[in-house]
């Protein structure tokens, strides 16, 4: 086995632990919904030869309902109907797939910046675990950003990507959103 295929794999198995540590905090679900991820996606491929990309958007609007505080249900099976919509139309079309997952990830982005600058006007506190969380999700922007820029160059930075994202899944082992934070103090 070489390094590209030892990655994946070592990934899986770290991403596994943090929703043990998030168990019980509001960051569970999406922490369970990037531990088995991979896992699926990876066995989805190997039965059945289906194309991982393709099951991207959807994941990543999951991920987006799990960290909004949006209730209303009819507006979640709406959005729903047009993410697994615009997946479908575009599904032999990995770069409409790519430009639909980046905009997913940007909206998690927002989410998490939104929600560390109301813990900091708030409470004048800078959380890790957030800090951490947001950290994470850029480098998640910034690599299906690389693959739809150059697929050869951008595939390499991908795997160092996942490579790094590897230590936020060890780190999200340890830290919750409950975690020590840092204050801030304003003048």
């Amino acid at each position: 086995m070489n390094v590209r295929q030892l990655i994946p794999f070592f990934s899986m198995l770290i991403w596994l632990m943090p929703p043990i540590r998030q168990y019980k905090t509001q960051y569970f679900t999406f922490f369970v919904i990037l531990a088995f991820t991979d896992p699926i996606i990876f066995s989805v491929y190997k039965i059945f030869g289906i194309q991982t990309l393709k099951f991207y958007p959807i994941i990543t609007f999951l991920l987006v309902i799990s960290l909004s505080n949006i209730k209303r249900k009819i507006l979640w099976l709406a959005t729903s109907g047009v993410i697994i919509i615009l997946t479908y139309i575009n599904r032999n079309d990995s770069m409409n797939l790519y430009y639909l997952c980046i905009v997913l990830l940007f909206i998690i982005l927002f989410l998490i910046i939104s929600k560390l600058m109301l813990m900091i006007i708030q409470h004048k506190i800078l959380n890790v675990f957030l800090s951490l969380l947001l950290l994470y999700s850029l480098i998640n922007v910034l690599k299906f950003i690389a693959v739809a820029l150059d697929l050869y160059q951008g595939s390499i930075s991908f795997i160092l990507a996942s490579f790094t994202q590897i230590f936020f899944g060890i780190s999200f082992s340890f830290i919750t959103i409950n975690t020590k934070n840092i204050p801030i103090s304003f003048k």
